[in-house]
């Protein structure tokens, strides 16, 4: 098998050599090295060019929507250089003209709450204040201000693993359901 220079197994050989250059334990349980797995960011050794890949594509997206979009539209981009934490935006006159930091919590606290927490332990609840403060760590690839409707609209950059058929609608249920607190609470505020 070695002769034609196939692995002897199909674990990702970049994800073992992170692994090992940083010192973490892994179990040597290493995820299967396909196509989609080393270009996404859950392959340890891909994961800081992969983003940084999705960064400069998102950049350059919401640039070209921004100068070549209609000059009489209502939408305002926010975040076309960088992405910008909940928290950092709702500081921003601009954001807090559609609604306080108070009244999106309460319109988004529900849906956020429903989401599980990774390092919970079991049995013992997850403090709502909590939950607040991960809603404001969060960053959205682009985020534009329809001012005439007052709706605020989140942008997300998804990329599947795979090109089969359906990977449209798996991009989007993905980006749906990370941001199922503003498609179930109106975002016009």
């Amino acid at each position: 098998m070695l002769k034609y220079g196939y692995k002897r197994t199909a674990e990702c050989t970049l994800c073992k050599k992170a692994h090992e250059e940083s010192g973490s334990s892994w179990n040597r349980e290493l995820p299967k090295e396909t196509i989609g797995h080393i270009q996404s960011a859950g392959c340890l050794g891909q994961k800081e060019v992969v983003t940084a890949a999705h960064n400069a594509c998102i950049r350059e997206l919401l640039q070209e929507v921004d100068v070549h979009g209609k000059a009489d539209r209502h939408m305002k981009l926010l975040t076309i250089e960088t992405e910008s934490r909940l928290d950092t935006l709702w500081d921003q006159e601009q954001c807090t003209q559609f609604c306080s930091r108070d009244e999106l919590w309460e319109a988004a606290k529900e849906e956020e709450m429903k989401i599980p927490w990774k390092a919970a332990n079991e049995g013992s609840p997850i403090p709502e204040e909590q939950y607040q403060e991960q809603f404001w760590r969060r960053r959205l690839d682009g985020i534009g201000l329809d001012t005439a409707n007052k709706e605020f609209l989140a942008i997300e950059f998804k990329r599947t693993r795979d090109a089969r058929s359906s990977y449209v609608e798996r991009a989007t249920a993905v980006a749906q359901e990370q941001y199922l607190f503003m498609l179930n609470h109106s975002t016009r505020i």
